[in-house]
């Protein structure tokens, strides 16, 4: 199982699971799909779950989203971009945005290869779907042929509504999960939330009697060091829900060690029992150099 892998009731493995008997009742009544990888479910990733979840509403439809794993690039370009959201907290997120079942596919050379009708056609069979989402940018299938206006002229000859949503936008350009990596990378927190919608959060395991942290996840998106503001509190967990909150602290991150160092004080104000926590990065006070 990858780390994007959590099990739990409404996540999917794999096309036998997604045309198994858990999506009988939406193959039965309908419902809206999404599709992508939405690893860090920003701005623009929201505003196409909402407008999934307000046709699913108001035609009593289901909501299913399809993601992809291992991520594409993976196989494409060989190497997987690095992940903006600990894995537990974006199931969170996408069911508090309505999403009933989510399903990840496998994307090997089978999935390169197929081209994009017929494996809209076997989504279409497998979740009942009535109503595609899509962003501007969407395009499936081998070589990115299935663009926005195919789908449409395809979903149209099949009573399948295919519903374009604008694109999201952050000072002036559209937003896009490379450049919120970026600006995570450079320190630039201030920007990498107004891309997101929310500080850009690292999960950390605390050790008894440690006043260090240590910060979960190969293959996340990190800062520099640096010393930082930042929220912390309870990480996400399968009985939680939403918003994640916590205290407002100071802490120094060293990417090298991959620890978070609080003082004493902010150490001792921690959820007690508690050893699985979330920093929300809420701004850099100095660099490396304490400057």
């Amino acid at each position: 199982m990858s780390l994007n892998q959590v099990a739990s009731e409404s996540r999917l493995l794999g096309w036998e699971e997604l045309e198994g008997a858990s999506l009988a009742g939406a193959r039965e009544d309908g419902a809206v799909l999404t599709i992508g990888i939405f690893d860090g479910l920003h701005r623009g990733h929201q505003r196409i779950l909402a407008a999934a979840e307000r046709l699913a509403a108001s035609a009593g439809l289901h909501r299913i989203h399809i993601g992809f794993d291992p991520h594409p690039d993976l196989l494409l370009r060989g190497v997987a971009p690095l992940r903006l959201l600990d894995p537990i907290e974006l199931e969170m997120r996408f069911a508090s945005a309505g999403v009933e079942q989510w399903c990840d596919l496998p994307f090997d050379a089978e999935m390169r290869d197929t081209e994009w009708e017929p494996f809209l056609a076997r989504l279409v069979a497998a979740t009942g779907a009535r109503s595609i989402v899509l962003s501007p940018e969407s395009a499936l299938g081998r070589g990115r042929e299935g663009r926005l206006e195919r789908i449409r002229s395809w979903g149209a000859t099949r009573g399948i509504q295919v519903h374009p949503v604008a694109e999201a936008r952050a000072e002036g350009a559209p937003i896009r999960s490379t450049a919120i990596r970026a600006a995570i990378a450079a320190g630039e927190l201030s920007g990498a939330a107004r891309a997101l919608g929310r500080p850009h959060a690292i999960t950390a395991q605390r050790t008894p009697g440690s006043l260090d942290l240590q910060v979960e996840g190969e293959g996340f998106a990190l800062p520099p060091a640096g010393e930082y503001e930042i929220r912390i509190g309870v990480a996400a967990h399968r009985s939680g829900r939403l918003p994640l909150t916590g205290r407002v602290a100071r802490a120094r991150f060293d990417p090298a060690e991959r620890t978070l160092s609080l003082d004493r004080t902010a150490t001792e104000r921690l959820p007690k029992g508690v050893t699985r926590l979330r920093a929300a990065l809420l701004r850099r006070l100095a660099g490396r150099s304490g400057r």
